[in-house]
């Protein structure tokens, strides 16, 4: 026997497709609920069933393969058109259930039971069941106990969307901000052209790169799935390449760095490090020069994540400091948001920056 339809059929199926959870791959939360249900009711089988127009569909399952039935034979199509629970203790004795094919047939199911999964509006999306190929009763502890594991599976289900809801708000947000630091990136650009002072030009070209930095950041945020987390090798790749741009046509940038995961913020601050060590690389080192090379390595050591950022220029010009140099000032800033110590270590040829850092093992 069919299932007659619920007076809100056409919302309830709405509501069903609005979770985007029909077809979806098996999940942990899920499967731990059906096999809690049929431990506690001590059956063979337990479902987690969702009902579409034509058709159910089994989110999680134990003691049987088939992924779904036709709506003809689904006991849960009844279930969700009555009331809250649905209890058959001998389906080949009620007229629902004895010319069902799962009754009938060869897997001979001759117990049901059945708590809906509701939203907040009572519309019932399917049922939390349990099936036996005997007939028998519940006791009351038993009732209760599915009941309550067809509450937490519901809750299971709107947890997923709303996070599946939050990741598409968070990559929508990154994406409008990356287009507006971008826009903004060409005003600047545009500015420049038309600055006749060279010390303006300067100030905006700093800004435009540091801008770049960011809009980077927004862009690892958004093409990943790591949410605020972001690890530095593709990112920093990707401000290299941002960055090389004010670098002379002659100057060839490298980088080779190691994976590190960094929250968002420290992300931020290493593209900014890396960043202000081109632009003073592209205005001491590289400036009146036709080639050189410019290196950006990162690797683990000792707990640790070294980053070095090295040109193979003339170094930094006399009275040039890190308390006058507006760059090194940043640089440093930018150091001790990531908890780290910047330094400058000697060298023979050309200058280093070298940032440490304490990472999670």
């Amino acid at each position: 026997m069919k299932a007659s339809l619920i007076e809100q059929e056409e919302m309830r199926l709405a509501l069903l497709r609005g979770y985007n959870i029909l077809d979806t791959a098996p999940e942990d939360g899920f499967e731990e609920i059906t096999k809690l249900a049929a431990e506690i009711c001590d059956v063979p089988i337990s479902l987690i069933s969702l009902v579409d127009e034509d058709r159910q569909w089994f989110k999680a399952k134990v003691g049987i393969e088939i992924p779904g039935s036709t709506i003809e034979n689904s006991i849960c199509a009844h279930a969700i058109s009555g009331d809250d629970y649905l209890e058959i203790g001998d389906t080949s004795k009620d007229a629902r259930t004895d010319t069902n094919e799962f009754v009938t047939g060869d897997d001979s199911i001759r117990f049901y039971a059945g708590a809906l999964l509701e939203d907040g509006n009572n519309l019932p999306l399917g049922t939390l069941c349990v099936l036996d190929k005997k007939p028998r009763e519940l006791n009351d502890f038993q009732r209760r106990a599915l009941q309550t594991l067809a509450n937490q599976a519901m809750r299971q289900i709107e947890l997923r969307k709303a996070l599946a809801d939050a990741e598409i708000l968070r990559k929508e947000v990154d994406h409008r901000v990356k287009n507006s630091l971008q826009s903004l990136e060409a005003l600047i650009r545009l500015q420049v052209r038309s600055e006749k002072s060279a010390e303006a030009r300067a100030a905006l070209d700093a800004v435009q790169g540091r801008l770049a930095t960011i809009s980077r950041l927004h862009e690892a945020l958004y093409l990943t799935d790591t949410g605020a987390s972001v690890n530095i090798s593709p990112f920093i790749t990707k401000v290299v390449q941002s960055a090389q741009e004010q670098m002379p046509h002659g100057v060839t940038v490298n980088s080779k760095l190691e994976n590190c995961n960094l929250p968002s913020r420290s992300a931020s601050s290493v593209g900014m490090i890396v960043n202000e060590a081109m632009a003073n690389a592209s205005k001491y080192a590289y400036q009146d020069r036709r080639r050189g090379t410019f290196s950006v390595t990162g690797k683990h050591e000792g707990g640790f994540y070294h980053l070095s950022c090295i040109d193979d220029g003339p170094g930094l010009p006399d009275g040039y400091s890190n308390d006058t140099g507006l760059g090194m000032r940043i640089l440093m800033a930018a150091a001790q948001q990531l908890g780290g110590e910047m330094t400058s270590p000697a060298r023979e040829i050309g200058t280093e920056i070298k940032v440490v850092w304490q990472v999670e093992p």
